[in-house]
């Protein structure tokens, strides 16, 4: 049975009506839990179009899109386009313009050029992924030509301020240079980098960009954002409640972060673990941070199921502070790391579920609905594998642990929108572990300016 139709709340109501009055085509930047689903489905349905493909993360297809895309239209026929027989088939009848709601994940998408397909309406969702202009998914992008077009997501330029324009290329090809170089002397400011030579630097009036666009929609969680937002689009939800904890590299681990620190180089149980260029120093202290990592014959660095660690220390310390059962979303950079955490919990009797790129992602929607249902307590995810799309966390989940932070921004970003998120009834409380001393500290400083800076772009004034 499909639940009743949802009613927009009286800020989508207006956004739908944006889109219809710019024909169905506009960039949607509101922030995680807005509704962006919804909004985009309805302009479809209010407009007629037949033939809709919509890009999105798979682990979004079914709990999110084709749910609402049913409750919102019944009669609707959703369609996925991937290996199998019937996607396949999907895939044929999409180019000949067959009516209906065709689904497929950006890692397929970029396969093919899209030149001879036509859908009347593109959507994009989670469209900062096509942020980076050499990124195949964004070349890929550029060959479809849709008569209508949204892109959606909360982080809609990516890590930089140029990232806006391969997304507007796509949305307004007729608005962005096709020189990306003349469009950033008129949007951005530049420098001279020795080694990557002419650099963009900012915008060059913070603002101008999302000004100069047709239909630029932007709602903030807890900021003013309009006249319907004078206090942010969640005003009405309980703020975020944010506890740093601090702790102490386990002896074993601080010998081995200050002496690789040092020299680039450490024997570990017998064996090498070598970096030879900065990023990879950066790489293995970041491993460091997090557990006394072991080193195989061949080189491999992993992490022992009983490796020391302060901050698995730590998290067992706030987990006997909560309520027997409470359920937590736990989250890291380093699958590693996270299956050993899965492991050390659920040797605990805390019954958890590694959420990672090693899990396809039809056992991931198992758990996740054992999750919602009170079946698994902690998710131990990796913030690069859940930080887009998954919806359902904040029905039953207001407790979340950071272990670490993925040096991409966005992706943090997004992954702290899995709870702080329309749907969450409690204050979320966020409990973010940090190594004294150690590349954490430096790492959450240099996030902090990156986030200021594109919030002063994203902001539009």
């Amino acid at each position: 049975m499909v639940d009743s139709p949802l009613v927009p709340y009286a800020y989508q109501e207006s956004d739908i009506q944006k889109l219809i009055d710019n024909d169905g085509t506009g960039i949607v930047a509101t922030q995680v839990g807005g509704g962006k689903t919804l909004i985009a489905i309805e302009v479809a349905k209010r407009l007629g179009t037949g033939v809709n493909l919509v890009i999105a993360p798979k682990g979004t297809h079914k709990r999110a899109w084709e749910k609402t895309i049913l409750r919102q239209i019944p009669d609707a026929q959703v369609r996925y386009v991937n290996s199998t027989v019937s996607g396949k088939e999907a895939f044929t009848d999409l180019h000949e313009h067959k009516s209906g709601w065709y689904l497929i994940g950006p890692e397929l998408f970029r396969r093919f050029n899209w030149a001879k397909c036509h859908p009347q309406l593109a959507i994009f969702d989670e469209i900062h992924r096509a942020s980076n202009r050499n990124s195949k998914t964004a070349v890929m992008l550029q060959t479809l030509r849709s008569e209508r077009r949204i892109g959606m997501s909360g982080t809609i330029a990516g890590n930089r301020i140029e990232g806006f324009w391969s997304v507007l290329r796509w949305v307004y090809p007729g608005i962005a240079d096709k020189s990306f170089w003349k469009w950033v002397d008129k949007y951005c400011t530049t420098k001279f980098d020795p080694f990557a030579g002419k650099i963009v630097s900012g915008e060059r009036m913070p603002g101008g960009i999302v000004a100069s666009l047709p239909c630029y929609i932007r709602h903030l969680k807890r900021d003013n954002c309009c006249e319907l937002h004078p206090n942010g689009m969640d005003a009405d939800l309980p703020a975020i409640v944010e506890e740093q904890r601090v702790v102490q590299l386990a002896p074993a681990q601080r010998k081995i972060y200050k002496e690789f620190e040092k020299e680039l180089f450490v024997w570990l149980e017998g064996n090498p673990m070598i970096a030879e260029v900065p990023v990879a120093q950066r790489v293995r202290l970041r491993q460091i941070t997090l557990g006394v990592p072991s080193v195989d014959d061949e080189g491999v660095v992993h992490f022992a199921d009983d490796c020391k660690s302060s901050k698995i220390d730590e998290m067992f310390d706030i987990i006997s502070d909560l309520p027997d059962g409470e359920p937590l979303l736990v989250l890291t950079h380093s699958q590693k790391f996270a299956k050993v955490v899965t492991q050390r919990l659920n040797n605990k009797k805390i019954v958890s579920f590694e959420w990672s790129g090693a899990k396809p992602q039809p056992v991931r929607d198992i758990a996740l609905t054992d999750f919602i249902a009170g079946k698994i307590q902690v998710i131990v995810a990796v913030i690069s594998a859940i930080g887009e799309g998954t919806d359902g966390l904040q029905e039953v989940c207001s407790t979340v642990i950071w272990l670490s932070k993925d040096d991409n921004r966005l992706m943090n970003e997004q992954a702290a929108g899995r709870l702080d998120r329309q749907g969450q009834t409690q204050a979320v409380l966020s409990f973010d572990i940090v190594a004294d001393g150690t590349y954490d500290e430096g790492q959450l400083g240099k996030l902090v300016k990156d986030q200021l800076s594109m919030n002063r772009s994203l902001r539009g004034n």
